[in-house]
């Protein structure tokens, strides 16, 4: 047995205090929850008792829209009213919609599609967490990022009068569960990149500069793609722009920044763009396009083969090209660049406040080359050797040729 109502009392982002209640459907389901409006249980229960003498307890129900009726074209890039209302406020990302739409068809639509929307509580939420993690299989980091769009789709329904109360106040994100990465170390760094680099790399100089570049600087796999010949400058690169399954488009954060580089490395970046001009560098089109991610990647695991690593090895290390940003992140803390100047080079953001107002210009941070010399050669010496870059390029026939 159970009362008519229960009473809970919640924060609301005034930072006011409210009695909300839920109420019980003849099937002895729970509803709601609904504000009282009182700031006290004891009038909110007044309140209550008043509503049920009425039978006015279960509120709006006749007519609640199912969270599939809602959510009807809510991803809509086009059509949408959440993302006209969004894109007044903010700028959106194709991508960042194609993400949740996915979000939604594969994991949210499928569970919570029949629900009346003002049956989704805190509890169906946390249900759905652990049918995530024990029927799916889903790590808790993943899963918080499934929730993001979710909570974004009900605080709209509560904005716009649909639910009276946000099901999401009292849900706190999954515990982070991400396997630890072991970076690569300078001396398989060193082993990749050397003297025997051609034999590593299969003498394909456009992945190995590709996959260097993102180990010094900590440049996203797009943005390493997204370098052009017009920005390449004599001591240092300027990241503007990003490539991608959605084209030549600004950076993730939408920031610009330069990066310092060591002089053998502009002297390789140099020697792409004597091949594909102010055009896309890791290009084998002329500098029209640039190579596929894939292409990148595919030649980092047959490097990672061929000094030794296994494909255990690789999978239980978390070797993937994101993990270069770990590596250059650590690398040159190491190194002894403050995090400050770290975020600078690698563009990452903090979550902090205060660090929204700190502004570091990377070239002024002499010490950055230094770092990447020491990294690929054990030594902050450069050598006085230099590998001649081989590059490859497709002819007009669509054959391959070797460009020195």
């Amino acid at each position: 047995m159970h009362n008519d109502f229960t009473l809970v009392s919640r924060k609301v982002p005034s930072g006011k205090t409210v009695v909300y209640y839920y109420a019980y459907n003849g099937e002895g389901q729970r509803l709601g929850p609904w504000t009282t409006g009182q700031v006290n249980k004891t009038a909110a229960r007044n309140y209550c008792n008043l509503l049920n003498r009425k039978g006015k307890l279960l509120q709006n129900v006749k007519g609640m829209p199912t969270f599939s009726e809602f959510s009807q074209g809510f991803w809509d890039w086009e059509n949408s009213p959440y993302l006209k209302d969004r894109r007044k406020r903010a700028e959106l990302t194709r991508a960042y919609v194609d993400k949740a739409k996915m979000v939604y068809d594969n994991h949210l639509e499928k569970y919570f599609g029949k629900m009346p929307l003002d049956t989704i509580t805190s509890e169906t939420i946390e249900a759905w967490f652990d049918h995530l993690i024990t029927k799916e299989k889903l790590k808790h980091t993943t899963i918080n990022g499934y929730y993001k769009p979710f909570k974004t789709m009900l605080r709209w329904a509560v904005k716009k009068r649909v639910l009276l109360a946000d099901p999401t106040l009292d849900i706190q994100k999954l515990s982070d569960d991400r396997k630890d990465l072991k970076i690569i170390t300078p001396e398989e760094l060193r082993a990749l990149f050397g003297k025997n680099w051609r034999q590593v790399w299969d003498n394909d100089r456009i992945v190995c500069t590709a996959n260097k570049l993102a180990a010094l600087t900590g440049m996203r796999t797009s943005e390493v793609l997204g370098l052009k010949g017009e920005y390449v400058y004599t001591d240092h690169i300027y990241v503007c722009a990003q490539f991608d399954k959605y084209g030549y488009r600004p950076t993730k954060t939408k920031d610009t920044h330069n990066i310092p580089l060591l002089a053998d490395i502009i002297a390789e970046l140099e020697e792409l763009k004597a091949v594909n001009g102010q055009g896309f560098l890791f290009s084998e089109n002329g500098g029209e396009t640039p190579i596929k991610r894939r292409d990148m990647y595919d030649g980092y695991m047959a490097a990672l083969k061929r000094i030794g690593f296994t494909e255990n090895d690789i999978k239980k290390r978390g070797l993937n090209l994101h993990a270069w940003r770990h590596f250059a992140n650590t690398e040159l803390q190491k190194g002894g660049l403050s995090v400050k100047q770290v975020q600078s080079v690698t563009n990452h953001k903090s979550t902090r406040m205060t660090e929204l107002y700190t502004h570091f210009d990377p070239m002024e941070f002499g010490d950055v080359p230094k770092i990447q010399a020491e990294l690929l050669n054990g030594t902050t010496e450069r050598q006085e050797e230099k590998p001649t870059l081989s590059i490859v390029r497709l002819t007009e026939t669509g054959t391959q040729e070797k460009a020195s």
